[in-house]
C-alpha cells in the first residue's frame, strides 16, 4: 500500500512538474494585442489598420482565423524561428479550438525568415507545398524589394483565396 501511495506521488509530482514548466515557457511569450502583432515594427498604423480589418471581415465569413505576427530578432534566433512561431499559434489559440483553423503568419525582416504556422483543419485544403508556392510567389518578391506591407498583404489574400 504504501509503494502505491508514494509512486502515485511521484507520478504526481512529474505532472505538476511539467505544467509548471510550460507555463514559465510560455510566459516569456508575448500576449496578442490582436490578429496583428508588428513586434518589428514593418508596418504604420494605417497598413496594420488595412489588415485588421481584411482578416476580421474574412473570419466573419469563413470562421477561419488568420494572425499576422513579424517577430524581432531580440524575440527568437534563427534556429528556432519555426519552433518559435509554432509556440505563438498555440498559446495565443489562433483559430477555433474544435476545428483547428488557424494560420500563424511570421515574419523577421532581421533574421530574413518567414513561417506560415497551419492548423491541422488548415493543412486538410491547404498543404505545406501550396504554402511554400505561395510564400515564394507572393511573400518573397516583395519582401527583397523592401516592401513588407505588399508582400504581407497579398500573401495573406492569395491563403483566404486558396481557402475558400
Amino acid at each position: 500500500m504504501k509503494k502505491t501511495t508514494s509512486i502515485l506521488l511521484m507520478v504526481f509530482c512529474l505532472v505538476l512538474t511539467a505544467c509548471g514548466q510550460t507555463k514559465v515557457e510560455n510566459s516569456n511569450l508575448p500576449k496578442p494585442k490582436g490578429f496583428i502583432n508588428d513586434f518589428e515594427n514593418l508596418l504604420t498604423d494605417r497598413q496594420e489598420e488595412y489588415l485588421d480589418s481584411l482578416i476580421t471581415d474574412y473570419e466573419k465569413q469563413t470562421k477561419i482565423e488568420i494572425a499576422i505576427v513579424t517577430i524581432d530578432s531580440s524575440m527568437t534566433s534563427l534556429e528556432t524561428f519555426d519552433n518559435y512561431t509554432l509556440k505563438l499559434a498555440n498559446y495565443w489559440g489562433v483559430g477555433k479550438k474544435d476545428l483547428d483553423n488557424g494560420i500563424l503568419i511570421g515574419v523577421s525582416s532581421t533574421l530574413r525568415r518567414i513561417r506560415i504556422q497551419n492548423g491541422f483543419g488548415i493543412e486538410e485544403i491547404l498543404s505545406d507545398e501550396e504554402t511554400k508556392k505561395i510564400i515564394d510567389a507572393f511573400f518573397i518578391p516583395n519582401f527583397k524589394n523592401g516592401d513588407y506591407f505588399e508582400g504581407i498583404k497579398l500573401g495573406t489574400i492569395e491563403i483566404m483565396e486558396k481557402l475558400k
